[in-house]
């Protein structure tokens, strides 16, 4: 019997239990309600107003992208209205030795003797022959002034010793300077151009009486004897190495 009263208490239990679900689903039913799930993450709601114009609903803020700056650019100059000057012709320096007309007048009936502070047309020929051996440049305006004497005092470095007098210009000197224009080719009767020029100053220069046309003819012959004579080198009358040399070391004839 104890049996019996348990089996059908069981069934009564689960009867029960099986009436109360009935029961929740059909509440469940008449409400009309779903269950709602929870989420983690919510999503962006939409509202619709009423002229039904959608308004987003609470969203990340957008990021903002800043761009570079511009750099700006250099405007571009316009021509300018007042018409350019006229080219002019610059005005020569006055260390160029062609820079006054007719300064460069090389052959002078003698080679005075100079000194410092000397103004005269003499002058204007030596400095004429410095730019001519390239111890210039020196200004051609006639006056043995600082400058000039800065290039003699290059001419005078060039001796084996100190010289004589510094800063004289004397018939050595003259020999010296007109001489180094001089070519290294050999010179005798029938020989003209620029070299029997210099050659026939330089002997003037050097104290022989000569006259200066580029022609070396009996005269300059007679002259170059007389200078070999007297530096003790023979007396051919030919310009050859010794004499050349003897010419642009300042030998004169004495």
């Amino acid at each position: 019997m104890i049996g019996l009263r348990n089996s059908h208490d069981r069934r009564g239990g689960i009867a029960s239990a099986a009436a109360v679900v009935v029961l929740g689903l059909t509440l469940t039913a008449c409400s009309g309600t779903t269950p709602q799930t929870t989420s983690a993450v919510e999503s962006p709601t939409v509202t619709a107003t009423a002229t039904g114009t959608v308004q987003p609903g609470p969203t990340e803020p957008i990021p903002t992208v800043t761009a570079d700056p511009l750099t700006p650019t250099k405007p571009t100059p316009r021509p300018s209205a007042t018409p350019s000057a006229t080219p002019t012709t610059p005005a020569p320096t006055p260390t160029d030795p062609g820079s006054v007309a007719g300064a460069c007048e090389r052959t002078l009936p003698a080679y005075p003797a100079l000194e410092r502070g000397a103004t005269a047309p003499a002058v204007r020929s030596l400095q004429c022959f410095l730019n001519d051996a390239d111890y210039g440049p020196v200004a051609v305006d006639g006056v043995y002034g600082a400058q000039t004497r800065a290039a003699v005092t290059k001419v005078e470095s060039t001796f084996e010793g100190p010289a004589p007098k510094p800063g004289r210009i004397d018939a050595g000197m003259w020999v010296l300077l007109i001489s180094r224009s001089l070519g290294d080719g050999t010179l005798k009767v029938g020989s003209k151009g620029a070299d029997v020029v210099t050659l026939q100053r330089a002997l003037r220069a050097a104290g022989g009486t000569i006259t200066v046309d580029g022609d070396f003819g009996s005269e300059t012959k007679k002259v170059v004897k007389r200078f070999q004579q007297a530096n003790r080198i023979g007396d051919d009358g030919v310009v050859g190495d010794e004499t050349l040399f003897l010419l642009k070391m300042g030998a004169t004839i004495g």
